[in-house]
């Protein structure tokens, strides 16, 4: 039924693009005043705990959907967000900019730093700004004829943005928390991130850990076991849904002495 639902939206989005602006400005009203994560593992972040030295960086910022969730459990919190499409970028420092704990990073993350292009899908009147990626298959893959009804491939094109593109190693954080969610390259993210991920071991909250075997293989190089959350806890193994945490035994310890308190 919800997958019945979410696809009549997709589709007449992509008949009046109205309807996006729409259908965001009431997205963001509604889950503040109800206090609704767009994402329910995001609950989790109550129960981590952070000095006031530490962020929460956010991968792959796309509308700003995860800043919010982030802020309803940890509303101090120094978050640090990249987006590497410009145009996006440039929103969120609008929306942002008089909240002094919230960093807009206008570049992509990866394993290398460069100028790379970002492509992003665009479906008849609709630019879908939230499924750009570094990779141009990853960018066409997701609009089909699963998810809209009468789907076009005809009516699908791929535009280009020059962006900048950096490791999470060059940013010199200290994060307590990591959310990477960037249409098929998080193994590249993570991998530019080793240095960062063995000195300060954040919780990672990881979109399709499995797609890649390759993201697996570094996670347990890194240290990290897969967890899911049930809403009110961690448990180990895999997660039901689309996301994985990933958290080294060092930083469960003291989830499990936060919580005991």
């Amino acid at each position: 039924m919800k997958s019945t639902i979410r696809k009549t939206l997709l589709t007449l989005q992509s008949e009046a693009s109205f309807l996006t602006r729409i259908k965001e400005g009431f997205y963001f009203y509604a889950r503040r005043l109800l206090r609704i994560p767009h994402e329910n593992d995001f609950r989790a972040l109550k129960l981590i705990r952070s000095s006031s030295e530490e962020c929460y960086v956010d991968v792959g910022a796309n509308r700003g959907q995860s800043i919010e969730s982030t802020l309803l459990f940890k509303p101090g919190a120094h978050v640090v967000s990249f987006e590497p499409n410009p145009l996006l970028a440039r929103e969120l420092e609008r929306r942002y900019r008089s909240r002094k704990n919230i960093r807009i990073v206008p570049k992509g993350l990866a394993d290398s730093a460069g100028q790379f292009t970002l492509f992003v899908p665009r479906y008849k009147r609709v630019i879908c700004y939230d499924l750009a990626s570094l990779d141009r298959e990853s960018a066409a893959h997701w609009i089909n004829g699963q998810r809209v009804f009468g789907f076009d491939p005809a009516k699908l094109n791929i535009s280009e943005f020059p962006c900048e593109v950096s490791t999470l190693d060059l940013q010199h954080l200290k994060p307590a928390f990591i959310k990477v969610d960037v249409q098929g390259l998080e193994y590249n993210v993570l991998k530019g991130a080793k240095q960062t991920l063995r000195q300060w071991e954040p919780i990672l909250l990881i979109e399709d850990f499995r797609g890649d075997p390759r993201t697996a293989v570094l996670a347990e190089e890194l240290g990290y076991e897969e967890y899911g959350f049930d809403g009110e806890s961690f448990h180990k193994g895999k997660n039901g849904g689309d996301n994985s945490f990933l958290i080294t035994p060092r930083r469960f310890k003291d989830l499990e002495a936060s919580s005991s308190c």
